[in-house]
């Protein structure tokens, strides 16, 4: 460990930290434990989307994706509820988080495929396709600028969709 401290300074010590401490349950979530990995549709390397979530999401979103209540939303069993309404799809690059993290196209749309399954493969839609490096690029320009209110209007058309599907 010293060695790698040495040689990658702090960032790849807490890197190393942060993956080595990180609950086994998200591991296997993750596809590195041995749970049998969900389908990870547009997704090349699981581990460089899951670092990547680690170093760009995490910090507010915490490790499991349930955030903060009130202040940083859940992302846990709820994410992929926002494919399933006109806009959510958009929303999810938009937020200022997607939007204006230092990720390439490619990258971004990686982790944005990773996170719905690693966090909420249970409310993907069986139509989704997977974010693609053009796509992103084509929505990141315009970051979302008033976030809550956006997201209130999406949170109530998902609960408007999934009241209506359980009736």
């Amino acid at each position: 460990m010293v060695e790698i401290y040495r040689r990658r300074g702090a960032f790849g010590l807490v890197v190393l930290l942060v993956v080595a401490l990180t609950p086994p349950a998200f591991a296997a979530a993750a596809g590195s434990g041995a749970a049998a990995a969900p389908a990870y549709a547009g997704v090349g390397n699981i581990q460089r989307a899951r670092l990547n979530y680690i170093l760009h999401c995490q910090g507010c979103h915490l490790p499991d994706g349930s955030g903060f209540v009130g202040k940083v939303p859940n992302m846990k069993g709820y994410v992929g509820n926002f494919l399933q309404v006109e806009g959510g799809r958009e929303f999810l690059v938009r937020v200022p988080g997607s939007a204006t993290t230092p990720l390439g196209d490619a990258a971004l749309a990686e982790l944005l495929n990773w996170m719905l399954v690693a966090f909420s493969a249970a409310q993907i839609p069986e139509s989704f396709a997977p974010y693609s490096a053009a796509e992103v690029g084509r929505l990141r320009v315009r970051p979302l600028q008033e976030v809550e209110k956006h997201r209130a209007v999406l949170v109530s058309n998902i609960e408007r969709a999934t009241a209506g599907a359980r009736q």
